[in-house]
């Protein structure tokens, strides 16, 4: 195992910068939370230190994870090997919204080409796991704790504990986590709408016998009045539990590995709490005169399942199963204001997905490593009819036709009378190679077919809102029942470099995505009045087929200079191109790394890192240079600097202090979305800043 920082170094060793890699086989790249990152609220900026990775923030607790400019639905994200289903119409829980840092363990990234076992989507495929106890060897039962306490200056801090005991048959545990924070300071004042709150519990026990484990977790998660500046809404709570259920055993020499999963998300989020309601429409009824006062509550159940079971075969190893996840969703606008308003966004729009998967991996000559895998999946679709106060009103003829409301009576009828049980039939393909040249030196050359059937919002919205996964671009956007699946064609190559000093791993890749559903501006005159008139968008969007393609490179390393001075770091570059359109695509981020020199020594280390990221003018003019209310400029490149340090005691306390930005240098990442919240030292339409400089301490205790 090629080790890119010392996790599993003895008791008393502090846990490193801590990125490590398994043999080219497995291309696993994995990142515990640790010394390399300061105590953020939002585990997304864990992900964003993985190569080739980033994120796109929303809010404070709203990131998604962006793989080489790929996000959102396309990207795998699995918590303790549960597919998480996001309840908000705009993602503001993706899914590591509900693994807060202090209670994470590790975060793993497959890079590049993702195995078929991994499940469906495009653009990648990453694993975070909870920390819990492990079994011991022997009857008695032993006691494990984790308890940490973090404080920033930029208005937040966080507490987090879990207590268990185990012994070789049992293990139990129990957990908890609350994040608080003000609005985030930048360079420039403060930016409104940032604040935040959340609160995590739960517990797990665990079974073992003989060569099975039997396992059972449960996780609360309590949002409350959560700020998400690049969206046009705010969180108002997010009340989700979560179950999974696991069971591993072995019978005849075929391992086998099933897990049975469950989530409830209850969610509101509003427009007037943390934020000055918008005035956007001309329209002289009660629910449109003055400002705009709305709040939606949505309701999303889904259970999934995974069920696998591997083998010795042929030199290899040889792994076969099928997975599932069955969702469904309902969002209803309100108007506090005018309680008789109201539009139904979704009702039971369902989505139930189905998998069958075979992959092999093995030597298949000497110095030769082959992967190669074969997926099938089913997607049905479906949703209930809809229907809105608007158009009520023209029912009872009020209005007389080509009226606003008659305009939304016309849409909701067209949907209701379309057909909208819908399926999607799918295959995914992988085959990779790896070649030893030498001892040290492994070559890979990989190729993938992979699909994406259409999501729920991107078929089933209706009426043109700004509800599209967490785009954050202020565009209105309506779905499309014609949609096809996404087909992603990648073929990437790939080096590993082990030395006595460290390591060095580029790759680069090619990406053509045929079916690409973007939004493109409506051409329907139904949709472009109702647009305008009611929701304050005269050009939206509608989700459309167009292909696409990217391409571009990244690289890690790791270098130890002289004893205990280690240099890290990471380079990314991904270029995103609509080729249908002629276009660039939508938050792509420009050539970025991170340089870090530590001096790491047996009980503590130093680290001084910086941060860069190249100017970047390739900007969608479909997206945003047609939207005149963004701003239309490109993001300068910019630097910025972070120290930090830690000390770990014989005993398990450890002490952390550091700053992030040391120079409160003011700048923006091309990834975050458009300010929408005001008041706000931030213009509306412009795009969010990066933090302001941020020191911060945090005390734990391990046993």
């Amino acid at each position: 195992m090629l080790l890119i920082a010392a996790s599993t170094a003895p008791a008393q060793q502090i846990p490193e910068v801590t990125v490590i890699g398994t043999n080219q086989r497995d291309q696993i790249t994995n990142i515990t939370p640790g010394v390399s990152a300061a105590p953020t609220p939002d585990s997304m900026d864990i992900i964003a230190r993985l190569p080739g990775a980033n994120i796109n923030r929303n809010g404070p607790l709203s990131g998604q994870a962006q793989y080489r400019g790929l996000f959102g639905p396309r990207v795998n994200v699995q918590v303790d090997s549960m597919r998480v289903t996001p309840g908000g119409l705009n993602w503001m829980d993706s899914p590591m919204h509900y693994l807060p840092p202090g209670l994470t363990n590790n975060v793993t990234l497959t890079r590049g080409i993702a195995p078929v076992s991994s499940g469906p989507g495009i653009g990648g495929f990453i694993q975070a796991s909870s920390k819990q106890p492990d079994f011991t060897l022997d009857r008695r039962f032993s006691s494990m704790g984790d308890f940490v306490v973090s404080g920033m200056s930029n208005n937040g801090y966080a507490l987090s504990g879990i207590l268990g005991a185990s012994n070789e048959q049992h293990r139990f545990h129990a957990l908890v986590s609350f994040e608080d924070g003000d609005d985030q300071k930048f360079g420039g004042g403060t930016i409104g709408g940032t604040e935040y709150e959340r609160t995590t519990f739960g517990a797990g026990y665990g079974f073992r016998w003989g060569n099975s484990e039997l396992s059972v977790d449960y996780t609360h998660t309590d949002t409350h009045d959560t700020g998400t500046p690049a969206l046009p809404m705010d969180i108002g709570f997010f009340d989700t539990d979560r179950v999974n259920l696991g069971l591993r055993t072995e019978r005849a020499g075929i391992r086998w590995a099933g897990q049975l999963f469950f989530t409830n998300v209850s969610h509101s989020m509003n427009n007037y709490t943390l934020r000055e309601p918008p005035d956007n429409s001309s329209l002289p009824l009660p629910p449109f005169v003055g400002p705009e006062r709305r709040f939606v509550d949505v309701d999303t159940d889904a259970i999934g399942f995974s069920f696998s079971g591997e083998a010795d075969w042929l030199g290899g190893l040889m792994k076969f199963g099928a997975d599932g996840n069955f969702e469904k969703h309902t969002g209803l606008v309100h108007d506090p204001d005018v309680p008789a308003f109201f539009v139904e966004n979704f009702t039971d729009a369902r989505q139930n997905q189905l998998g069958v998967f075979v992959e092999w991996t093995g030597d298949i000559a000497p110095r030769w490593t082959m992967e190669t895998g074969l997926r099938y999946n089913r997607t049905d679709s479906d949703a209930d009819s809809v229907d809105a106060q608007p158009a009520q009103l023209c029912d009872g003829g009020m209005f007389p036709p080509g009226s606003p409301p008659c305009n939304v009576q016309a849409l909701r009828d067209r949907f209701n009378s379309a057909n909208r049980n819908l399926a999607d039939n799918n295959i995914d393909a992988v085959v990779k190679f790896d070649y030893a040249i030498t001892d040290q030196i492994t070559a890979g050359i990989g190729y993938a077919h992979k699909t994406r059937a259409p999501s729920y919002i991107e078929r089933y919205l209706w009426i043109p809102l700004e509800v599209n996964s967490g785009l954050g671009d202020l565009n209105n956007y309506v779905g499309n029942l014609d949609l096809d699946s996404e087909q992603s064609n990648q073929a990437e190559l790939s080096l590993e470099w082990r030395f006595d000093r460290g390591y060095f791993m580029p790759r680069a890749f090619y990406r053509n995505v045929r079916n690409y559903i973007q939004g493109t501006p409506s051409t329907d005159m139904t949709v472009i009045m109702v647009s305008g008139a009611a929701n304050g968008d005269p050009t939206p969007m509608q989700f459309t087929n167009t292909d696409a393609e990217f391409y571009g490179a990244d690289a890690v390393l790791r270098y130890v200079i002289s004893g205990p001075l280690v240099m890290d770091a990471t380079i990314n570059y991904v270029r995103g191109k609509n080729t249908t359109l002629n276009d660039n695509l939508y938050r792509i981020s420009p050539l970025n790394g991170r340089l870090a020199l530590s001096w790491e020594k047996q009980q503590w280390s130093v680290t001084v890192e910086g941060v860069a990221a190249a100017r970047q003018d390739k900007i969608s003019r479909t997206i945003v240079l047609d939207e005149p209310r963004s701003s239309n400029a490109s993001t300068a490149g910019y630097g910025i600097v972070n120290i930090y340090g830690q000390w770990l005691s014989a005993s398990g306390l450890q002490f952390r202090l550091g700053v992030d930005n040391l120079f409160d240098k003011n700048y923006t990442n091309h990834l975050s979305g458009f300010n929408r919240s005001l008041p706000s030292d931030v213009p509306f339409g412009a795009r969010l800043p990066g933090y302001g400089v941020n020191w911060f301490g945090q005390v734990s205790y391990a046993w």
